[in-house]
């Protein structure tokens, strides 16, 4: 398939930054695919289903990349709409490749209906046991589900998930998350006349964003949950903490002057395991320490327990401990900073992007 020049569309909506992180590695990759794959990508801009498919049919290509909005799913009606759309475009390209490049943050999605009619399901993160798509689980997903059960947090009104045939299974996999976003490419290189670290004045980050105030979701009530953890630290440690609404958030600026500065970078799971902050924490030689992360497999991955992150018990129990401890022992610290950045650096490095899309072409 790459003898020839193969032309691939992106289309779908590209309207905020996690949509943009996911299309940024097509733009910046673009010569290295057409080099290596001899692959031209284009793309398009469709706001729901309708226009996504109608665009779909007058490509005169080889492959096709679907990345809706997940707001479309929010209702039964619409999710309806998108599986008519596809059944019409599957029936209409033929054998043509569609790649669905699904838009949840979660390790779950309410798309997995959507299954039959493409070629590969892309997640951001999915389970390494693809059989747990098999399992019920409270709000959705795995970690809906430990909420609910260890804490009672109420998910009556909120789900994010839809059954998987296991017909289908393999054809969900991992694709790239928000570690893709060019400004952490950017980020990664430092400045050429910084030769030392970032001068870590402050021993822990842990600025949150508890999402709306007038909807106190789950959400909220798991990141207070998480900085109450991390109190007890503040008496003896210099800790930065707190948990604001979108409404009162710290600027931009000071969230980055701050993150710079920490030693360790606490980084609770968000409405799905992996988050802006976990990047951020590498990029600037922090140490990552994070719910455990090894029910899930995401590129790139800097999710190496004990080697590129420390990890902790989802119910926060070790966090403490695991605090203390490296805060005590800097020279582990380092060696896993290190490891993380390298684990990172590498992934741009070796093009395991174009690895990714060629195994999609294939």
């Amino acid at each position: 398939m790459v003898e020839n020049t193969v032309r691939a569309l992106v289309v779908g909506s590209f309207n905020d930054s996690i949509a943009k992180a996911q299309l940024d590695p097509f733009i910046y990759n673009r010569r290295h695919l057409n080099q290596q794959l001899k692959l031209k990508v284009s793309q398009a801009e469709a706001t729901d289903f309708v226009t996504l498919g109608n665009i779909s049919k007058t490509f005169q290509g080889d492959l096709i990349f679907l990345m809706p909005s997940w707001q479309a799913s929010l209702q039964e009606e619409g999710l309806i709409i998108a599986e008519k759309v596809l059944l019409d475009l599957r029936e209409h390209l033929g054998s043509k490749k569609l790649i669905f490049i699904d838009p949840f943050a979660q390790t779950s999605s309410n798309y997995f209906r959507l299954l039959p009619y493409v070629d590969v399901f892309l997640k951001r993160q999915c389970y390494k046991n693809l059989d747990d798509y098999q399992q019920s689980y409270i709000g959705g997903s795995q970690f809906t589900d430990f909420l609910a059960k260890q804490w009672q947090f109420d998910f009556s009104n909120w789900f994010v998930g839809s059954e998987v045939n296991a017909k289908y299974l393999e054809r969900i996999q991992s694709g790239w998350n928000l570690g893709t976003s060019e400004q952490f490419i950017k980020s990664l290189k430092p400045p050429l006349f910084r030769k030392n670290s970032f001068n870590k004045e402050l021993d822990i980050f842990c600025r949150l964003s508890l999402a709306s105030s007038q909807k106190k979701e789950w959400y909220y009530h798991y990141r207070q949950t998480a900085l109450e953890a991390i109190k007890p630290l503040d008496s003896d440690y210099k800790v930065v903490f707190s948990g604001r609404t979108e409404e009162s958030l710290v600027s931009r600026r000071q969230y980055l002057q701050e993150i710079k500065k920490s030693r360790i970078v606490f980084s609770p799971f968000g409405w799905g395991e992996t988050c802006w902050r976990d990047f951020e924490a590498i990029c600037y030689d922090c140490l990552l320490i994070k719910p455990s992360m090894s029910h899930i497999k995401t590129e790139p991955n800097i999710f190496v327990e004990g080697k590129t992150y420390v990890p902790v018990k989802w119910d926060f129990s070790d966090l403490e401990e695991k605090c203390r401890y490296f805060l005590n022992h800097p020279d582990e610290s380092a060696t896993i900073v290190k490891n993380a950045r390298q684990a990172y650096t590498e992934y741009f490095q070796e093009k395991k992007f174009i690895d990714k899309i060629k195994s999609l072409m294939e």
